[in-house]
């Protein structure tokens, strides 16, 4: 596998436009704008101008507080339906905003050896990778800095930031944790594809006494996981790669949200909306009935008297 320098992050201020999808920020502009619309014709008043409506949606939406408006009904339904609207989406704002600032994710990272290509980066390699390689004859890059080991490879590397080392990853961390604890490998990315592989045969001959009982053995070691723990607890002793393998998999680049991916917040605080108004009716018919339940004992006293 090669080992290359890992790219730089993105700047933290840069993702602050990045949390929505170009269609959703036009969406929150034309609802700011359609709120504030309608409010100003439901109010019927020539007191407060339409500007002053769009502070108002404007400052909602921001979460802070707003002048005295209009008191009528329909003016209050649209008002608390754009508070709501502005939580939710305020809310999802602020905690993508948050994963964006603490990792801001990285630009373009080299991990083809398409892309290796067409950077300046510096092949380096040993030479045994490199006669047991045919992909670095067909290179479009015919330099190469050989070495006679992974050692002064990796050392070379590790002081030179515009190279690419072609190693393994057992050699990649191991030598590294041995012998260059100064050095974070987190600086480093290994790729996750277009790697060389080795494959070393044991050649006997069919008319060996001993091919059916190494074949035997050679089955019940794998199937056993004898091989694997061999790799576990020679290879990687402090779990190192196995790390670095649920690292890269479970890492992925953030994606703008669009409103499909807002669609359960506004579902949920719709039935939340629901369930309050449930509540309110309900408290209006027990207190309507409650008053006339009131009404006919009052009633049936002034009765008897």
């Amino acid at each position: 596998m090669w080992v290359v320098p890992r790219s730089a992050s993105h700047p933290h201020w840069s993702n602050i436009t990045k949390v929505f999808k170009l269609k959703t920020w036009l969406f929150i502009l034309l609802s700011l704008i359609f709120i504030s619309v309608s409010m100003k014709y439901v109010s019927t008043s020539n007191n407060i101008g339409i500007l002053t409506y769009v502070f108002v949606s404007w400052g909602v939406f921001l979460n802070i507080a707003i002048g005295e408006i209009s008191k009528k009904t329909p003016v209050r339904i649209i008002f608390i339906t754009w508070i709501l609207i502005s939580i939710t989406l305020t809310t999802i704002f602020q905690a993508f905003m948050t994963s964006f600032l603490t990792d801001p994710g990285r630009m373009h990272q080299i991990n083809t050896f398409n892309d290796l290509e067409q950077t300046n980066l510096k092949l380096l390699l040993t030479q045994n990778v490199f006669y047991h390689s045919n992909m670095l004859f067909y290179a479009n890059k015919p330099t190469f800095i050989m070495f006679f080991n992974d050692c002064q490879m990796l050392e070379f590397c590790f002081r030179n930031s515009s190279v690419a080392a072609l190693t393994t990853e057992e050699r990649f961390f191991y030598i590294s944790q041995l012998y260059f604890r100064n050095v974070s490998t987190s600086l480093y990315h290994t790729f996750t594809e277009n790697g060389i592989s080795f494959h070393r045969t044991l050649n006997m001959y069919a008319r060996n006494p001993f091919v059916e009982a190494v074949n035997k053995i050679t089955v019940n070691l794998v199937e056993a996981g004898i091989v694997d723990t061999i790799v576990e607890r020679f290879l990687d002793p402090s779990g190192w790669i196995r790390g670095q393998i649920m690292g890269r998999t479970s890492v992925h680049d953030y994606a703008p949200l669009s409103m499909f991916h807002m669609t359960s917040s506004f579902i949920y605080i719709l039935l939340g909306y629901l369930l309050c108004i449930v509540v309110f009716v309900l408290e209006l018919v027990i207190g309507r009935v409650r008053k006339n339940e009131l009404l006919c004992v009052e009633l049936f006293k002034h009765r008897r008297q």
